[in-house]
């Protein structure tokens, strides 16, 4: 009796019955992205897609400076407007928007002008400068007042920037000098008459006293 056994070859049916690895749907993931790769590393794209992404924005903040936003409005030219005639406009519901135009170191006391935005996409601005201050106060008034009690909101943006130290003084006005008055030629006068010498005037004599004659008798001669 041999001690040899013959081994028998193993049975189909049992090796179907011992659980394989299953590949979970990450694990197919993983697979197509390496072979769409062609076998480089992942960290390789990577890097290449963020300096895209950093460069991409560095434009963007290139265009957005030298263009102002892409906001045309903002490019366009404002024509002047009165003060008064701004605060009719204002109270009139016709303006959107006003920019108030103030120095960077002292915006309380630097008010320079108003730059007023209307509803048909038009641009006003009213004149700069110190001297008239008070008006453009008056106008920043009309608008509080309207978004106080009217139906819509006036939008508000201060601006803040370098402004030209002429514009926040007010101007010297300084008196000019009055012509010098040309004395007006002699106009011919009558001469005066030539004083006539005072004629002379007797002297009055004192009166003198006078004796009257006596009277003489006349002797009659005798026969």
């Amino acid at each position: 009796m041999s001690t040899d056994q013959e081994q028998q070859p193993p049975d189909s049916d049992a090796s179907d019955l011992v659980p394989t690895d299953e590949e979970y749907p990450v694990d197919r993931l993983k697979t197509r992205v390496n072979q769409q790769l062609a076998g480089r590393p992942l960290t390789v794209y990577l890097v290449l897609f963020a300096g895209a992404a950093t460069l991409l924005l560095l434009l963007a903040v290139v265009w957005i400076s030298a263009t102002g936003g892409g906001d045309e409005t903002e490019q366009q030219i404002c024509t002047e407007i009165a003060p008064i005639d701004a605060r009719a406009a204002i109270l009139g519901g016709q303006v959107e928007r006003v920019n108030i135009l103030v120095d960077t170191d002292d915006p309380t006391q630097s008010l320079t002008g108003i730059q007023l935005r209307f509803a048909d996409d038009s641009c006003r601005q009213t004149p700069q400068g110190a001297d008239i201050r008070d008006q453009l106060f008056s106008v920043i008034g009309a608008v509080s007042l309207y978004n106080n009690y009217a139906d819509t909101t006036i939008r508000v943006h201060y601006q803040t920037q370098e402004i030209e130290q002429d514009l926040l003084v007010t101007a010297t006005i300084t008196a000019a000098p009055s012509p010098t008055d040309t004395p007006a030629p002699p106009t011919a006068t009558d001469e005066p008459a030539t004083p006539e010498p005072p004629t002379a005037t007797s002297t009055p004599v004192p009166p003198t006293n006078t004796v009257a004659p006596s009277p003489t008798v006349a002797r009659t001669p005798t026969p």
